[in-house]
Formats: C-alpha cells, structure tokens, sequence
C-alpha cells in the first residue's frame, strides 16, 4: 500500500474525531438563547419596551461562556443561573425551564424542534415588520447553525441516544433551583402539556417503551459516549493556556489542574494534536522530561498522520523539521547537550532542504545556547553575515552578546552589542525581545558585578507595561541583585513569579542563611531542595557547611568536585563564577586549618586573574579582600589596611549586607592593628574603630550571622576595655552573654582568622 493511501486510510478513520457531538448540555444552551430571542422579539412588537442594557449586556456575557466553557451538568447550569453572578429576567428563567420541561415531556421531536425553530424564528431576513434578533454569521448565529447542522447529520438511533442521554441529564438536576421558583400555574399553561401534581414520572407510556427498545438495541457504545470537550472548546482553552504560559504563567491554570483538563481533553478528543502540545509545555514548566518527551511525540506523530493530501511531502517535512527543533529546545532545557546538538543537526539540515531561513536561524539559537565555545562561535559568527530578517537579527545579537561577555571580551564591546539588538527591537516594535533585551542587561551587569545597575534595570522590566513571559526571568536576575542587596526580597520574589529560577534562588537564600545562623539542620534541607535544580551550587553550599562545622576534609572533597567538573565546561553561563566561589572558599579552607600560606596566596592571586580576565568587578574585589585578611594574619597590617581601603568603596556600593558587614570587620581590624602603640592618636582609633563596628552589628543582625555577631561584640567589649569605657564593655559582655545563652557558639580560631 502507498504511504498516501495509509494515510487516506487514516484520515477516514479519524473522520468522527473533526465533528461536534450534541451534548444535552447544547441543546440547553439552544434553549436558553431561543427563550431570550422570543422575549426580544415580544418586547420589540410592544410600544415603548425593551429589554434593559444590563439584562442583554449580562446575557450576552453568559451566553458566550456557556458556548466557550466545557459541558457541565444541569446542577452547575441551575447555580450559575441563579446565583446572582448575571443579571436574567425572571421570566427568561421561567420560559427556559419550561421548554427543557418540555422537551423532557414530549420527547423527540420536542428535542428537534427545540433546534429547528430556534433557526426559524431568530435568524430570519430583516425587515420593518419581522426583525432579526441574530445575524447568521455572529457567534451565535454560527453556533446555532452548526448545532443545527450536525443534529441534521444524526441517524435515527442517535437521535434516540440523544435524547436519552439528555433525560438523564434533566434527572440529574430536579428539582432545580429554577424549578422551584416556578409557579404552579406557569407549570400547568406550559404549551400542549399536562402536569400532574403527583411525583411520579409525568412521561407517557410510549416514551418508556421507546427507551427500552433504545437499550435492547445493541449499536456501538462509542454513540452514547457523549464528550464534555468539543473541538471548538478544547481549541480556545489550548490557545488561552498557552498564551498564557507565554505571557503571564502566574495566571494560568496550576500544572495540577492544567493537566488533569488536559486528561480530558485527550480523553474526548484523541486525534487533537495541540493539545498533547499544551501538555508538553506544561512538563516543561514542571521539568518532567518523559512526560515532555512523551507529549512531544504524541503532537507530532498526530500532526503527521492528520496532513491534507494535495501538499503532503512538503508538509510532513515541514512537521519533520519543527518536531526537530522542539526536540532540541526540550533537550537544551533539561541539559542534555548533546542530544540537543543532535536535533539542531536533523532540523537545520531539513530546513535548508526545505529553504526555511527562519526553521535554520532558530534551531541556530539553540545550538548556540546547547553547544559548547566551538559552535557557538559558528553560529554566531555566521548570523550577522547572512541576510535575514529582523527578529532573527535581534536574537542572534543577544546570543553573540552573551557568548562574548562569558569569553573575556570587554564589557564596553558586549554592551554595544546589546544596544544594537535593542535598535532593532524598538525599529520593529518587537516588544518580546525588547523585553528580552532588559533582561539580558540586567544579568550582564550583574556578572559583571553592579548589581545596583542589574536592579534598576529589572525594575525597569517589571514596571513595563509588557505580557511577556521573560517577566520571570527578570525577577531571576532581581533576585540577584536581592541576593547580594536584601535577601529577603527572595522570597517574595519566589512567591509573586512561580517559576523553577526563582525557587532555586529562594532555596538557595534560606540554605545559605541558615548557614550563617548556624542551623545545619535547616541548612541541608535547604541545599537538598537546591540540589535538584542546581547541583553544583548546591555542592558549593554543602562545602560551605562542613567549612563552618569545622570539616575541612569534607569541605575539600566537595571544592574539589566543583572544580573539576568547572575543568570539564568550556563556557556555561555560571562556570566562570562557580570556579571562582570554589577557588575563593578553597582558599578559607586552606588558611584555617593550614599553616602554610604560600599555597593559599597562590590560590587567591590565580582567582584574582581571573576575575580581572573575565572583567567580574566584584569579584575581583572579594578576592583582594580575602588577600587582605591573609596579610593581615601573615603580620603585614599595613598593606592589608591599603588593599582593603582600595576595595571597600565597591563593596559598600554593590556588596551584600552580609558582605559589608565582614568587608567593614575586617577593615576595622586593618585599623586596629596598623593603629600607634600608644597615646591618644590610638585612642582616638580606637574609639573610632568602636563606632564602625555598630554598623558591623547591624549588618549581621540584619542576615541573622549569629557567630559574627557574637564575634564583633567580643571584639568591641575589648575595644572599649583598652580605652577605660567599662559601661559600654559591661553592654558589650552582657549582650554576648545573652545571645551566647541563645544559641551557644563554640569558640575557634576558625572565626579569629576567616574573612
């Protein structure tokens, strides 16, 4: 057999799946838009009356929820009725209960001509004396045709299945809410029909024995199987919950919910190709990789064997290379790299067969972001040469802006990449990546150190009046700039933009506070939350821990591991820091517990070029700090108090208040011990080095370092011992005492002598 006719085959298969079943749940919505059409036509036939603004304004409202929104039972169509939500006539309600009466009473042709005199009597041709209550191409015109329309395609037995179907969906929902406040005498002049007072079955006895010659029949059960999604439905909820993913991922659907519809959906429309993509996406937001892989094929393989047949090579290479590129956008975001490379691979190779520029430039960006310093280069060496249009020339320009800041290239250069993609964006009002271009900013002058540059940047961002879902990604790069300013910001950040970046910095902030509050327990919840979105922070964190416990072997294990893999990467996008945290936390390892300080100076110089070659500011900053804490130690005050007064300014601009706290510590300490001998200039230093270190406790207090607070008040006491202030030792000696009671610190060289 041909491949055609095997999917000719398939398409006559799936026939069933691209019509609408009627539910019971549309012909009471035919009804509900037929009883208010009829009042309209009355109220128009009538001199000076009309149905008020708020009553059609709140029906129309209703109206289109009820055609957009899923099946629901009659119980949930009585209570958002009459809940008060919508202003309804009284008697809109009262005629609408009474035709579904009807219908329930007087059977099948009741059911049928529900629908065909909807059509008659509302959608008629326009004129002085027979108005048109709804045009035939409006939304509801269109749904009331197509309702029609499919009800004419039944065969007689489903339409007895119909109609049974819809006695069971009536049963379900008496008494109603809107059957209670009906009149008795509205129930007894209803149109042809007879009510009895009594509680038994009003139906007569012909119905009965129509429904049980409907249950002997034994026609496929896939007739009376009525689905609560249909197409139209489930093609407005998949754009929505995408769109939304996109724009604003706070307002849509929780991943629960969202797939659990999803569930359904699937259920009631298997051959719906978009939505195992919605349910792909939704992995993605969940990091599930076999859901996300399995939805994924399960999109494109429905997409394939669903293809008209006049194009269908050309198609099917078109879903052939665009199923590619999402493989490779799904693998890039789970980190397999090379599977990624893979896919850009098979997608750019049937993209130039197919001469689709666009499907080449945006499985380029993913090989540049999965590849490593060698492709990326390629790619984006190549991107600026070639004609293209203007968005790929906006991406590739954040791209090639991002691979020259991670390979030492100047940050002058790498901003003036940055302004030229963001001239494009605003010549073209492509507000995604003008958005993306803010982000972006804000994460270089972060790596580069100026945080209070990256916040104001962010906060640029997320006061723009702009749905884009890098929104998330800017409150990743606040948070950094909270990381290093109020940590506290953290948290609400997390909790505000629910998002995996976001989470990992909260889980990172509550370890690493908990680190300098001495809470190993709280601590290594926090780093096992952290691990499973960023390993090797997390190992960096846990390195930290068995330094503070006094492990140093731990520790270095840990550094050691970090390092190595940093050996193994040629230019992630956190390589460079990462190594240099390992370096610089290898280095306080080495002079607490080490007596040789050569190795550790070594170290530190190696960080030190470095950090100067990748242009991080800051942390070459951190580095000549710890190098003036190693002089100091070493005996050589001076130049200590000379390198630490040269990289204090930075760190009171851009620093951390934990930062600050120790960056003034030791700075005091410099003071203290280049300070004269004796005489009133070294009481005068003294007390001037007193009044530094409340700003020190401050500090600490403010992050909750509970054993550098205690450390400072111990120094302060003697402080104010040397220059005779015993009032002040005594508020000193009383306060660490008190918070020493608290929570005991156990006294150690290792707070003496660390930075």
């Amino acid at each position: 057999m041909e491949p055609s006719e095997n999917l000719d085959f398939v398409k006559l298969i799936n026939i069933r799946a691209n019509i609408d079943n009627i539910t019971p749940h549309k012909i009471a919505v035919v009804a509900f838009i037929r009883e208010y059409g009829l009042l309209k036509i009355e109220a128009k036939r009538m001199v000076d009356c009309a149905v008020a603004p708020k009553y059609r304004k709140d029906f129309c409202m209703l109206a289109l929820k009820l055609i957009q929104c899923p099946d629901m039972e009659f119980k949930e169509l009585e209570s958002l009725l009459t809940d008060g939500r919508y202003n309804l006539l009284s008697v809109h309600l009262q005629n609408f209960c009474v035709r579904l009466q009807n219908i329930y009473v007087n059977g099948i042709s009741a059911l049928v001509d529900c629908v065909t005199s909807t059509v008659d009597k509302l959608m008629i041709e326009q004129n002085e004396t027979n108005p048109c209550i709804i045009t035939r191409y409006s939304v509801l015109g269109l749904y009331l045709r197509r309702i029609l329309l499919n009800l004419e395609k039944l065969t007689f037995v489903q339409t007895v299945a119909l109609y049974k179907t819809f006695c069971l969906y009536y049963q379900k929902g008496r008494p109603g809410l809107m059957m209670r406040s009906l009149s008795k005498e509205k129930l007894n002049n209803m149109e042809g029909v007879g009510i009895s007072a009594t509680n038994e079955d009003p139906r007569p006895l012909e119905l009965s024995i129509k429904m049980n010659i409907v249950d002997r029949n034994k026609f496929s059960s896939s007739l009376l199987e009525e689905g609560q999604w249909s197409r139209k439905q489930a093609e407005l909820f998949t754009a929505q919950q995408a769109n939304l993913l996109q724009i604003n991922e706070k307002k849509a659907l929780p991943p629960p919910q969202l797939q659990k519809m999803i569930m359904q959906i699937i259920n009631d429309l298997p051959d719906y190709s978009d939505i195992h993509f919605l349910s792909f996406l939704n992995c993605l937001r969940m990091k599930e990789f076999c859901g996300a892989q399995d939805s994924l094929y399960n999109c494109f393989d429905r997409t394939v064997f669903s293809l008209p047949g006049n194009n269908i090579c050309t198609d099917r290479n078109k879903h052939f290379r665009y199923a590619a590129l999402n493989r490779a956008a799904m693998h890039t975001h789970f980190g397999h790299k090379e599977l990624a490379m893979e896919s850009v691979r098979e997608s750019v190779s049937r993209a130039q067969e197919a001469g689709d520029s666009a499907c080449v430039g945006a499985a380029g960006a993913w090989g540049a972001l999965a590849g490593g310093r060698a492709p990326r280069a390629a790619l984006l060496a190549h991107a600026p040469r070639s004609p293209r249009a203007p968005r790929l020339l906006a991406s590739a320009a954040q791209l090639l802006a991002q691979h020259a800041a991670l390979n030492a290239a100047k940050p002058a250069d790498v901003f003036q990449i940055i302004t030229r993609g963001d001239t494009i964006n605003y010549l073209h009002s492509m507000t995604d990546l003008t958005v993306a271009g803010l982000a972006n900013t804000a994460a270089l002058w972060a790596l580069y150190g100026f945080t209070e540059m990256a916040s104001v940047n962010c906060q640029l961002l997320l006061n723009l009046n702009a749905k884009c879902s890098v929104v998330s990604e800017a409150a990743g790069a606040l948070g950094v700039a909270a990381w290093r300013g109020a940590g506290g910001l953290c948290a609400a950040l997390a909790a505000h933009f629910p998002c995996p970046a976001t989470a990992a910095l909260a889980a990172r902030v509550c370890a690493h506070r908990a680190l300098l509050a001495g809470k190993w327990e709280e601590a290594d919840e926090g780093i096992r939350q952290l691990a499973s979105s960023d390993r090797w922070e997390s190992q960096l964190l846990k390195a930290e821990m068995y330094f503070l416990k006094g492990d140093a072997m731990e520790a270095l294990d840990s550094l050691q591991d970090v390092l190595d893999f940093c050996k193994t990467e040629d230019d992630s996008y956190h390589f460079i820091s990462l190594r240099l945290k390992a370096m610089v936390l290898m280095s306080q390892v080495q002079q607490c517990f080490s007596s040789v300080q050569s190795a550790n100076i070594m170290l530190l110089n190696e960080a030190l070029a470095l950090a100067k070659k990748y242009h991080l500011h800051y942390w070459a900053t951190t580095v000549e700090m710890h190098i003036a804490n190693v002089q100091l130690n070493m005996g050589c005050s001076k130049n200590a108090l000379v390198l630490a007064r040269k990289a204090l300014p930075f760190i009171m601009a851009h620093g951390s208040a934990y930062d600050l706290g120790r960056a003034m510590l030791l700075y005091t300490k410099c003071r203290i011990a280049s300070a004269p001998i004796s005489g009133e200039s070294r009481t005068n230093v003294l007390q001037s080095c007193c009044e530094a270190l409340e700003l020190v406790k401050k500090n600490f207090t403010k992050v909750g370092a509970h054993s550098r607070l205690v450390q400072t008040l111990y120094l302060q006491a003697h402080l104010y011992n040397d220059i005779g202030n015993q009032s002040a030792r005594n508020q000193c000696a009383w306060l660490y005492r008190q918070l020493d009671q608290q929570n005991p610190v156990e006294a150690t060289k290792m707070l003496l002598v660390m930075y």
